[in-house]
């Protein structure tokens, strides 16, 4: 169920259509009657009430909420019933708990304390899963909120999946769990959950490229995934709806939000500056249902996780190696508690129930006090194999927290047992990737019976999630989770529906001028088609931080940092060059211009002493952030190699993998941006920057192939360029390598036209066809 106010719904109303086309309910919330109706898919008879067209509804929302307040209505779009509009309740809050003190007068410590040991087994806290910090925390508390504060990659979200873990998957007394899924996938979650719960390695299974042995482990978990009281709410869920959720449950134990975004990311509404209130609706929902709640955020920064205000916080840090957690436990009105270390298994993705390896550090000195009994040898458990040929480490803890041990009793020394090893980066992710495009495109062949044109129509259509979940894979063991989206300066919004945003990538739409055309004379012209340009572009600088303001160098700004990525507002230097295109593409308009990293660094290597071409641009304002050039690599490798692959393949699997790549790489580009076709990734600098890197490309061989000789007639958009003379012959300066090498190969080019230039008239020219 989505809740929207009535402003919310006439500014999305497509997509509130769409919703409920979808069967999902809508919850239209008039902000100052306090009045509610919930729009609910047609699929009984006409209620009997007034009729709205969807467009009288959008202009009327608030008559039509009153009006729902007697009697149901109905909507139609385009002129067929479509959904009925109906009074709406929230459902009233679970009854708290009978409070038996005296409204008056006073009570002993020893009628307190006889109540602190009479705690009733439905009020008792849950385990997080890990028993060592069970130990130092008292575990999940019913009634409560604990917030899991942690850095990127740290591993917040391992805690979360092992605390549902333990409570849903515990054999003895299984507890309802609700998983919230805020800016993570349905499939995402479920596959972490069961890879850790199964266990099998999590990137071979997202990769769909598990063994034998490894499916069957999955298969003897079934009976145990399946009837766990586990349950996922629809995707991007508001507070309110999590707690409206929460109320339908029996018995309900915890409710995981997985996760809170500390920047503002379209369409999730547990993100940005709705945090501190959507904690304040959990927190009352902790309350009302006496359960426990445990929330992630995407951050550990101490300003908002104090903001948020939760009864107590996990900080969960990885240090050094990264082979284990540090979890800092701090409560709210008492500050640091107590700190726990634990063992991490990145290839389940889960905390290992058992201490994390020391750090090698010097020999301590020794003691003067009799030496500790001998460690035990390690249990059978911790080393018996399952069925996927792995070995098996202890599953999280499923019992309620443990009780501080009794300091008047000697310690027992802690089982000995192997460190875990440190999780190798995959060396195979590539070969990896490939092989799993190839699988994909086997399977469409053989369900449209070996029909290629089916195949590719069909691949098509599946293209964007297709590539989304290979660029996950990609990521897998990542320091940075391309799906944390932070907030984007204005400039980077479009200013209207149908109006781009304030960017300009430099798109070249260039020909030579008649001084250069007249010289030409009767030469042959062959337009060049650039193979895969923005595939070659997808290796560019993005930045993966917050974007951040500060003044440009000619306004006393600090200089241009090398290792920074981001959008610049500058004025571009003049150009004088009739013989070749200007690098800041064909703009008509004067002055001041935001460009993309990745156009400003063409502009600089241009007024540097290399070229000596321009002068330096002035640069007034940046919103720029920490980059790198290899978040995109292993995926670009991938489709490379995958084109690669199906170029070398005189058949029809080769065929539709070649269309099938195109697809992909074409359409992550266009939709990265704010697209409704691609709903996991939202980050309009990389489109711009992805592109103006394809811009710059050409624009790097247009100026090659004038230092090889050839007269650059045309270039346009991102892959042709147009050029005079023998550009078979062409060489680079001091190699002997073809400038310009023919084939399919992304470092190739493929000739689309050959054509001369007639003069018609002073600075008119037609085409005309090679003899």
């Amino acid at each position: 169920m989505r809740e929207v106010t009535l402003t919310q719904a006439r500014e999305q109303w497509s997509e509130v259509v769409e919703h409920l086309q979808q069967g999902e309910d809508v919850v239209l919330v008039n902000s100052k009657s306090r009045q509610a109706a919930v729009m609910r898919h047609l699929q009984e008879p006409e209620p009997p009430g007034r009729v709205w067209s969807s467009t009288q509804a959008r202009q009327e929302l608030g008559n039509l909420v009153a009006a729902a307040q007697n009697e149901p209505q109905l909507l139609t779009v385009g002129g067929h019933p479509a959904a009925t509009v109906s009074r709406h309740t929230a459902p009233p809050p679970a009854r708290p708990r009978q409070n038996t003190t005296p409204a008056c007068g006073t009570t002993g410590l020893g009628d307190v304390l006889d109540g602190l040991l009479e705690t009733a087994p439905q009020t008792a806290g849950l385990s997080t899963g890990v028993t060592a910090l069970d130990r130092i925390s008292g575990g999940l508390p019913r009634g409560s909120v604990t917030l899991v504060a942690a850095p990127p990659h740290a591993g917040g979200s391992l805690l979360a999946l092992q605390a549902a873990r333990a409570a849903a998957f515990t054999p003895e007394q299984p507890v309802p769990v609700l998983y919230a899924l805020s800016g993570v996938p349905l499939q995402v979650a479920a596959r972490r959950l069961i890879a850790a719960e199964a266990p099998v390695p999590y990137a071979q299974f997202a990769a769909g490229t598990l063994s034998h042995e490894q499916r069957q482990a999955v298969t003897g978990a079934e009976g145990r995934l399946r009837g766990a009281p586990l349950s996922f709410t629809r995707p991007e869920p508001t507070a309110q709806a999590i707690a409206e959720e929460a109320a339908r449950i029996e018995d309900l134990g915890l409710v995981v939000v997985d996760r809170l975004q500390h920047t503002r990311a379209e369409g999730t509404p547990l993100s940005g500056r709705a945090l501190p209130a959507a904690v304040k609706t959990l927190t009352r929902l902790a309350a009302d249902k006496q359960t426990a709640v445990m929330i992630l955020l995407d951050t550990d920064e101490p300003h908002l996780v104090a903001q948020l205000q939760a009864d107590r916080v996990f900080h969960l840090t990885r240090p050094d190696d990264g082979t284990r957690a540090r979890i800092t436990v701090t409560a709210r009105d008492l500050g640091t508690l107590a700190t726990a270390e634990v063992a991490l298994d990145m290839t389940h993705l889960r905390l290992l129930d058992q201490p994390a390896p020391a750090p090698t550090t010097a020999p301590a000195p020794a003691s003067t006090t009799a030496p500790a009994p001998a460690p035990a040898a390690p249990t059978p458990a911790a080393t018996t194999p399952n069925p996927a040929g792995e070995t098996v480490v202890p599953a999280p803890a499923r019992r309620r927290p443990t009780p501080p041990a009794d300091r008047t009793q000697p310690t027992a020394p802690p089982t000995a047992g192997k460190a875990p090893a440190t999780v190798a980066k995959s060396t195979g992710t590539v070969t990896e990737l490939v092989e799993r495009i190839e699988k994909r495109v086997r399977s469409v062949l053989t369900e449209t019976g070996g029909e290629v044109q089916a195949a590719i129509a069909q691949l098509q259509k599946t293209a964007i999630p297709d590539v989304m979940d290979l660029l996950e894979q990609s990521r897998a063991g990542g320091r940075y989770d391309f799906r944390n989206y932070p907030d984007l300066p204005d400039i980077l919004h479009k200013r209207g529906r149908q109006d781009a945003d304030a960017i300009w990538e430099a798109r070249p739409r260039w020909t030579a001028p008649p001084q250069v055309l007249d010289q030409l004379g009767d030469q042959m012209i062959t337009g060049l088609d650039i193979n895969g340009a923005y595939l070659s572009a997808l290796k560019a600088h993005l930045p993966i931080g917050q974007l951040e303001h500060h003044l440009g160098p000619d306004e006393g700004g600090p200089a241009h940092d090398t290792k920074r990525s981001g959008v610049h507002l500058i004025t571009p230097p003049d150009w004088e060059h009739p013989h070749l295109p200007n690098p800041i593409g064909d703009r008509e308009e004067p002055g001041r211009i935001w460009i993309t990293e990745s156009t400003l660094r063409l502009l600089l290597r241009l007024s540097g002493p290399k070229y000596g071409l321009c002068e330096r641009p002035l640069i007034h304002e940046s919103w720029t952030s920490g980059s790198t050039e290899q978040l995109l690599e292993s995926l670009r490798r991938a489709l490379v190699q995958a084109r690669t692959n199906a170029l070398a393949t005189d058949s029809a699997e080769g065929e539709t993998a070649y269309e099938y790549v195109k697809a992909m790489y074409s359409k992550l580009v266009s939709t990265m941006g704010e697209s409704n076709y691609n709903r996991d990734l939202y980050r309009q600098d990389w489109m711009h920057i992805i592109r103006s890197q394809a811009f710059a490309n050409l624009w790097h061989k247009a100026w090659q192939a004038h230092q090889a000789g050839l007269t650059v007639v045309r270039m346009m958009g991102t892959d042709e360029l147009h050029l005079a003379g023998d550009w078979q012959a062409a060489r680079a300066a001091g190699k002997d390598t073809p400038l310009f090498p023919q084939g399919r190969e992304v470092t190739e080019v493929k000739p689309k036209q050959t054509y001369r230039l007639e003069k018609m008239a002073e600075g008119s020219y037609r085409e005309r066809e090679a003899a």
